[in-house]
């Protein structure tokens, strides 16, 4: 029996900001880890290739130059859909939520450069991609990213197809996944399913620094005919570090009402520090060193006050706050937390309803193919650790006592949180914490 071509896509985003976890592969520099993965699967509804279609090359190398960015690209489109379906699908994830914008919406970008036109039209409907110059603006977008590359911060992204030996997608779509995603190509023999797998994951252990050991299983790999790996990793240390020697544990109440001890890291004396005063919550910006990457931290002011904010509130919204900020004297205590969208989340229980289901066609990556599966995964991983110097500027003392604090934010209670870009407005990851200890 012939095998069915399968395409599958996983992808990687790995952030390290402000501090590494104990129990971490990451070199001790004092960063902080998120992770999250995705990957689309798609099969074909023939069951032979076309033998006119090329072998792939078997160097590791892209099939063209990665352009540089297209200063006419749709960018800010570009950015505000994926913000926007990223944002929605954050809402669609329940509890304790860690999700990826930037790294689903890269995920589907690039997929749509093999979409059949339905297909196509289905995802710019749902990401907000333009009909033309998406893959520009997707382009130039990860070239921003990573210019934000600057010492002690590290931004790489990297794109790897992974075909089986015997299967070529059509060069068009290799074209594309190397000239605007900068794609390399490694075949692997995927009727090995074990050995495939192996050799994508320890590609991806490498590119993450071990953050993510295992991205896939030999049952994933099996018999697929492409499998599309994106990584993307991260190393930001925060720009008012917190001292280790303050931290010290207290109460959190959880979304249920119970209350659980977690370690809190404290600002030694009120930071000088940009905020929004929100109808029912409080906004803080944690700026990393560079502060071309912040997080905003949004603490409800009622212990149950989170749904009613989120409900407030969309990607525009979000990401508007840095327009919105004034400058001000923040006293701020936050929990160090953790946490990890696990088992992968089903991406079609959102996407089903709006719309783009199994089975939606991608002839441009072979003749009859079309998408079976769709999963993300993230983690993130958040304490107070970062670079010796930035923790040594945090150490100084005035001589008389400190006027008040503009705002007090104490984030004893469920929140929501985002990192984001500040150049591009990309929301980089954005999740909600109703309980540490989850």
């Amino acid at each position: 029996m012939n095998r069915l071509l399968g395409f599958l896509v996983v992808l990687c985003w790995v952030a390290a900001a402000c501090g590494t976890s104990a129990d971490t592969t990451v070199p001790a520099t004092g960063a902080t880890a998120a992770t999250t993965a995705t990957s689309i699967g798609v099969t074909a509804a023939e069951p032979a290739v076309p033998a006119a279609i090329e072998t792939v090359p078997a160097a590791i190398e892209p099939v063209t130059d990665r352009l540089p960015a297209d200063p006419d690209a749709p960018m800010a489109e570009w950015v505000a859909g994926v913000n926007a379906a990223g944002w929605d699908f954050h809402r669609h994830l329940g509890g304790n939520a860690v999700s990826s914008p930037i790294s689903i919406g890269v995920a589907f970008s690039l997929s749509r450069a093999g979409a059949s036109s339905d297909t196509a039209a289905m995802l710019d409907e749902i990401f907000g991609f333009a009909e033309q110059g998406s893959h520009s603006a997707a382009n130039a977008v990860g070239l921003m990213l990573a210019k934000a590359s600057a010492e002690p911060n590290t931004v790489e992204v990297a794109n790897r197809l992974f075909p089986d030996d015997g299967f070529s997608p059509r060069p068009e779509f290799l074209d594309t996944a190397a000239a605007h995603y900068g794609a390399t190509i490694q075949p692997v023999d995927t009727a090995d399913g074990a050995a495939a797998a192996e050799v994508i994951n320890q590609w991806v252990s490498g590119r993450t620094r071990g953050l993510i050991p295992v991205i896939v299983n030999e049952a994933v790999v099996q018999d697929q005919e492409l499998i599309l790996v994106n990584t993307v990793y991260l190393k930001a240390d925060w720009l008012e570090p917190f001292l280790a020697d303050l931290t010290s544990d207290g109460k959190f109440t959880t979304d249920t009402g119970h209350s659980v001890i977690v370690p809190f890291m404290r600002d030694p004396e009120a930071v000088d520090r940009r905020y929004v005063r929100m109808d029912g919550a409080d906004a803080v910006e944690l700026p990393y060193v560079g502060r071309d990457l912040a997080m905003w931290l949004i603490v409800p002011h009622e212990r149950d006050g989170l749904a009613a904010v989120e409900e407030s509130l969309d990607a525009a919204a979000l990401v508007g706050l840095s327009g919105a900020a004034r400058q001000g004297t923040v006293d701020l205590t936050m929990p160090k937390w953790e946490q990890t969208l696990a088992p992968p989340a089903d991406l079609f229980e959102w996407l089903c309803p709006l719309g783009f289901c199994p089975g939606a066609g991608f002839d441009g990556i072979a003749p009859g193919i079309f998408i079976t599966s769709a999963l993300h995964s993230a983690k993130v991983i958040v304490d107070e650790k970062g670079t010796e110097a930035a923790a040594a500027t945090s150490m100084g003392f005035e001589l008389s006592a400190p006027p008040p604090p503009d705002l007090t934010v104490v984030a004893d209670r469920p929140f929501l949180w985002a990192i984001i870009h500040q150049q591009t407005q990309a929301v980089l990851f954005i999740g909600r914490l109703v309980d540490p200890t989850a």
